[in-house]
C-alpha cells in the first residue's frame, strides 16, 4: 500500500522498513474521531482496513460529506501540505485501522523541513495527488449546484453499485440519512425518492439494503 502511494512510492524497500517502524497503528471503531476542523496539521494517515468518512460540518449538526476513504487511501495530505489547519473532519465510517506518520518522522524520513520529499519527480507526483483531489471537489461543487436531488442520488446509487450473488447492490449500505449526508440535502427528500424509485420498480428495499432493479432514468 505504501509504494502505491505519491509520498513513499519511491522508497526502496529498507526505507519502507524504517517509515513503517516509524509509524503509528491507529484503530478506530465506528464512529470514533481522526481528527477535527481547525485541528493541528501534524501528521498523515494511510488507511490498511475499514472505512473513513471525510466531511465538513456546522453547529446545527448538518454535515456535507466530500469522501469516503478506502484503504490504500492517504488521510489529511492536503493540509500537511501546506502546513495548515485541517480543513475538514475525518471519522471512522466502520472500524477501521491505518498507520500514522507525523511530520517529525518523516522530516527525519525524507531529511527535509517540511517533511515532504526533496526530489522535484516526487513533488510533481505528490502535487498532482493534489490536483486530483481538487477535480474530486470540483465535481462535487458542479453536482451541487447543477442537479437536482434526484439527479445526485443516482450518481451516488451508480458510482456505489457492484453484483452480488447476480444482483445489484451498494458495495456499502447506506442509511437515508448517510444518503443525504453525502449528496447535501435532506433524509426526508430522499426517503421521498426512495419511495417513488421503488413505485417505479427501479429499486427493491430489503432489510434496509437497496437492490437495483434496472438502471435508474436520467430524469424522474
Amino acid at each position: 500500500m505504501l509504494r502505491q502511494t505519491p509520498l513513499f512510492g519511491h522508497l526502496e524497500d529498507g526505507a519502507l522498513d524504517h517509515v513503517v517502524e516509524c509509524s503509528e497503528a491507529v484503530r478506530l471503531a465506528k464512529g470514533e474521531s481522526l481528527y477535527e476542523e481547525g485541528d493541528e496539521s501534524d501528521s498523515v494517515g494511510l488507511l490498511l482496513d475499514g472505512c473513513m468518512q471525510v466531511y465538513v460540518s456546522e453547529p446545527s449538526g448538518k454535515k456535507y460529506v466530500l469522501q469516503m476513504v478506502m484503504p490504500g487511501q492517504l488521510l489529511g495530505m492536503e493540509s500537511f501540505v501546506d502546513c495548515g489547519e485541517r480543513g475538514n473532519n475525518v471519522v471512522a465510517d466502520e472500524d477501521s485501522v491505518l498507520l500514522r506518520f507525523t511530520r517529525e518522522t518523516l522530516r527525519q524520513v525524507f531529511d527535509s523541513e517540511d517533511g515532504l520529499p526533496g526530489c522535484d519527480r516526487v513533488r510533481c507526483s505528490i502535487m498532482r495527488y493534489l490536483v486530483s483531489l481538487v477535480r474530486h471537489m470540483t465535481t462535487l461543487a458542479r453536482n451541487l449546484a447543477l442537479l437536482d436531488v434526484y439527479g445526485r442520488v443516482r450518481i451516488l446509487i451508480n458510482q456505489m453499485l457492484i453484483e452480488q450473488d447476480g444482483v445489484l447492490i451498494l458495495r456499502k449500505q447506506l442509511t437515508q440519512q448517510e444518503i443525504a449526508d453525502q449528496i447535501g440535502s435532506s433524509r426526508e427528500m430522499v426517503a421521498r425518492i426512495l419511495k417513488e424509485l421503488v413505485y417505479g420498480h427501479y429499486i427493491r428495499l430489503e432489510n434496509r439494503r437497496i437492490v437495483v432493479l434496472k438502471m435508474l432514468p436520467e430524469n424522474f
